[in-house]
């Protein structure tokens, strides 16, 4: 897999626009415990590679020391360490290659952007979004600085942005270039994502027409990156049984390129199952990573799922029914009477599960319970059925849980144990068309242990402190599984991160996705900037969330005296895609009616309602 290192030369910003520029080498000396090499720190070509050859404990070409520890860091009983330096984005350090041992761990101190202890080079996160503790962070920055993919602005890598298919497509042909020619030849057409369509039919990538501009699901970038590159670039390292992704049916048509991706490590879920969630959408965080892993072998993740590489039993259907308040595992257990010589026992008659199997009590050679005679003759008592009903104490709304856990059932609690406490239902951002509104938060969860608690909390705007939300005039249910909030300019939550904590009682955790929730768009205009007829409108959103293009109307005085479309959102200079609450901004106001806008106006979105009045205004 050398190839793939030698071939990340400049591959286009994914998202962006390809540049078809070869890489401007920047060959940093690298040693590890057989040999030496010079690597490109920005497309990581290797070259000048040969085996140390050690005298008086370094290497006579290029110094490095030879890498066996003193006997001082000897594991008790087991190995010397054999040690080799390593580094990532915050440190650099020495790894042992037996047992993985850490040693001399230390941060770097860059130089000319070069840390002066092990040559590492510096990377910079120019995005104020990519915070330092994101999952995400090292690869996101390490994946632009190879030009990968970029950020939506200088500053902004909008993380949480989803993939559309137009855009999957688009990096499956710049790897696929990259991958056989070593560079990027395309560039964008009309519609802008076409050439890139082209090619992957033309190179069988793809088969079938997408709705391009449609954010793709999680099944369908798998279907195209499983194919961006030949067999040779997905060498399986893991053991992943036939039918052990617990939502991946096996006859589902991307299920071959869902198991493709995560045999070779490229791909590992969305939980400590490992889920593949095939129907929900991608963040433009996790594409980053993906890239980092379909490009470099070494960032491919290992791990093994089902047993011993054996296929799993079907998953059981497990379903919670809020009417009846019920839980139904396959079918009602129907028992009946069964009996040999030596014991009676209760059978069901689908599952066979045995119950109550109890030795003979036999009064007159006959037993009292089952009435089995002691010589085997007579007659024989007839088989009786029993239907079990359980009754379920909490309620949920109908839902079908796949699983290949047990599903248990505790008497005493009268409570089934389904599966790991999961999340089922996210809580939904939202925004308010008018004050006064009410909106209602709401998560669901299965599995676990019953009893669950729940406790929602807010980011107070101090870095990432975050407070429990308590009771108040605005806010109610902040223990329940439904918040409630009413939107008003008072209510201190409106335009915060929300989210929800979920204990269960054995104390299992999970946590919802974080929301915010916005009043309607308004923004004072502190400054009216006019150039060659278009209005920019300078102010700091007071409340809501404003796309580019949308309509907006112009208040003042309580009327309204402008109608027209937000034409760019701009801050320091940069266009933005939205405005939210707190920004300062300018809005490029391209107006369709009216007058012209000027200091202390208001501007608001647009409403069917809105109509200009400007019969008392003097401009």
């Amino acid at each position: 897999m050398k190839k793939l290192l030698a071939l990340i030369l400049a591959v286009t910003a994914l998202l962006t626009v390809v540049s078809a520029q070869e890489c401007d080498h920047d060959f940093l000396a690298m040693a590890n415990l057989t040999s030496h090499y010079e690597e490109c720190q920005k497309c990581f070509e290797l070259r000048n590679a040969a085996a140390h050859t050690f005298k008086d404990g370094k290497c006579i070409i290029c110094g490095h020391e030879e890498l066996v520890a003193p006997s001082e860091d000897k594991a008790a009983g087991e190995h010397e360490h054999k040690l080799m330096k390593m580094a990532n984005l915050v440190c650099h350090y020495e790894e042992c290659t037996v047992c993985f041992e850490l040693f001399n761990v230390g941060d770097h101190t860059f130089e000319n952007g070069k840390c002066t202890v092990c040559g590492h080079k510096e990377y910079i996160n120019p995005f104020e979004d990519v915070k330092k503790d994101a999952w995400y962070h090292d690869e996101v920055v390490k994946a632009v600085d190879t030009g990968i993919i970029n950020g939506k602005t200088e500053t902004q890598f909008k993380p949480d942005d989803l993939l559309t298919y137009a855009e999957a497509v688009k990096l499956a042909a710049c790897m696929n270039q990259v991958y056989k020619d070593g560079k990027v030849t395309l560039s964008n057409g009309n519609p802008w994502y076409q050439p890139y369509v082209d090619y992957c039919r033309k190179n069988n990538i793809i088969s079938k027409e997408y709705k391009y501009t449609d954010n793709a699901t999680r099944a369908g970038y798998m279907e195209i990156f499983a194919e961006a590159l030949p067999d040779e670039a997905f060498k399986d390292i893991n053991k992943i049984a036939d039918g052990s992704i617990l939502d991946v049916k096996d006859s589902a048509p991307y299920a071959i390129y869902v198991y493709k991706l995560y045999r070779s490590g490229i791909v590992t879920g969305v939980d400590d199952e490992h889920r593949c969630n095939p129907e929900a959408s991608i963040k433009r965080s996790e594409v980053a990573v993906i890239i980092a892993r379909m490009m470099n072998e070494e960032q491919r993740v290992k791990f093994s799922l089902g047993v011993d590489g054996e296929q799993l039993a079907e998953p059981d259907k497990v379903e919670i029914t809020h009417e009846k308040e019920a839980v139904v595992v396959d079918h009602f257990h129907k028992y009946a009477k069964k009996y040999d010589e030596d014991f009676h026992w209760d059978e069901c008659t689908e599952c066979e599960e045995i119950v109550d199997e109890e030795d003979h009590d036999f009064t007159d050679g006959v037993c009292e319970e089952c009435g089995y005679k002691k010589d085997g003759n007579g007659a024989q008592p007839q088989y009786k059925e029993e239907e079990h009903d359980f009754d379920f104490s909490d309620k949920h709304d109908s839902i079908i849980v796949n699983t290949t856990k047990k599903v248990d059932y505790d008497a005493n609690n009268d409570d089934f144990i389904l599966s790991i406490l999961t999340i089922y239902k996210q809580p939904e951002g939202f925004e308010a068309d008018e004050y006064g509104e009410e909106y209602e938060a709401e998560v669901q969860v299965y599995g676990g242990k019953a009893p669950y608690s729940y406790q929602w909390f807010y980011y107070t705007g101090n870095r990432n402190d975050k407070a429990k939300i308590a009771d108040g005039d605005y806010v109610k249910n902040v223990t329940d599984s439904t918040l409630v909030l009413s939107i008003e300019k008072e209510n201190i939550l409106l335009g915060r991160q929300v989210y929800c904590e979920i204990t269960d009682s054995e104390g299992a955790k999970v946590t919802t996705d974080k929301i915010k929730v916005y009043g309607p768009f308004s923004m004072p205009v502190d400054e009216s900037l006019s150039d060659a007829g278009k209005y920019t409108l300078v102010g700091r959103v007071a409340d809501g969330v404003l796309e580019k293009g949308e309509k907006v109307s112009v208040i003042r005085n309580g009327k309204v005296i402008a109608i027209g479309t937000a034409y760019d959102l701009q801050m320091f200079g940069k266009s933005l895609d939205e405005a939210s609450k707190g920004d300062s901004v300018g809005i490029v106001f391209n107006s369709e009616d009216g007058v012209r806008p000027r200091d202390g106006d208001i501007v608001v979105k647009y409403q069917p309602s809105h109509k200009i009045d400007t019969s008392d205004v003097v401009n």
